[in-house]
């Protein structure tokens, strides 16, 4: 490899336990595979043992951290790890730290709201209710957490097993492709995310009569000002096509772009041209 990428950056899971809130029914699934003669695996019926209001807050956050997770992190391996690059980490900690306080407050809400919670289902399930579906409150509160795990990125070097020593090098042979392979996989996505966010100005702006958000220039803003601290490679081609991008197609605000066609004009005829340019990179990637 090219450098210790242990030096570079670290692996981070995000660890996420909730109450299904969900239940199946025995009962109520053979009544209706009897009632319509299907097989007995046929179907489920799962009673929804909480309204969607009572769980709202909790899922907000967890959607909130989980889209920080991996608008923050890059992809690695297949067990479920994120790269987490060096440069990031304090950026990432923080706000995973917000995250888990948010979480904690919001899971507090609803153990402390527990029983007002079962008082509900119990109108909205009618017949279906059985309070044995619902766990007692002392263990409510262990069906959630929310958590960030950090791990350094293993080397080859890391394999230790007494094996003969063909083997052990045909293993580590075998890590450190896989590594590579990670590594390739990581700036891929960078370049496909940056080059995504073009494209999508480009099919926006082209059009005069098209409507759009704020937040087709915002996203290119904060992906451009994400890019460094992913680009663990430091590919000095993706940092040339993320200032371009930058110094091109962020420096005027949406409302520019939607009172001024002059302007808006110019702005989809950069984004294009930068789209073409990236082309090439993201097939040859």
């Amino acid at each position: 490899m090219p450098y210790d990428i242990t030096e570079k950056a670290m692996l981070a899971s995000l660890h996420i336990k909730q109450w299904a809130a969900r239940k199946h029914d025995k009962a109520v699934s053979r009544e209706v595979n009897t009632h319509y003669g299907s097989q007995a695996d046929a179907g489920r019926f799962n009673k929804v043992l909480a309204t969607k209001e009572a769980l709202k807050e909790i899922q907000t956050v967890v959607s909130a951290a989980r889209g920080f997770h991996l608008e923050q992190t890059l992809p690695w391996g297949e067990r479920g790890e994120r790269l987490l690059p060096s440069r990031n980490y304090g950026d990432y900690s923080r706000r995973m730290r917000e995250f888990s306080r948010d979480f904690d407050r919001a899971v507090e809400a609803f153990v402390r709201d527990y029983p007002v919670v079962i008082f509900e289902a119990r109108n909205v399930l009618g017949g279906l209710f059985n309070r044995e579906d619902y766990p007692q409150p002392f263990e409510i509160r262990e069906k959630f957490a929310l958590r960030t795990v950090i791990n350094p990125v293993p080397l080859a070097e890391d394999f230790r097993v007494s094996l003969a020593e063909d083997e052990v090098a045909a293993i580590q042979a075998d890590i450190e492709g896989r590594l590579r392979a990670s590594q390739a996989a990581a700036t891929r996505d960078l370049w496909q995310q940056l080059y995504t966010v073009v494209a999508h100005m480009v099919e926006r702006l082209s059009d005069p009569e098209a409507v759009f958000r704020d937040t087709l220039v915002g996203n290119i803003v904060q992906l451009t000002e994400l890019v460094p601290k992913l680009n663990i490679t430091d590919d000095p081609q993706l940092e040339a096509f993320r200032r371009h991008v930058q110094e091109s197609l962020c420096r005027l605000e949406p409302e520019i772009l939607r009172r001024d066609p002059d302007s808006r004009r110019e702005t989809a005829d950069a984004a294009r041209q930068v789209r073409v340019a990236m082309g090439g990179y993201i097939e040859a990637a």
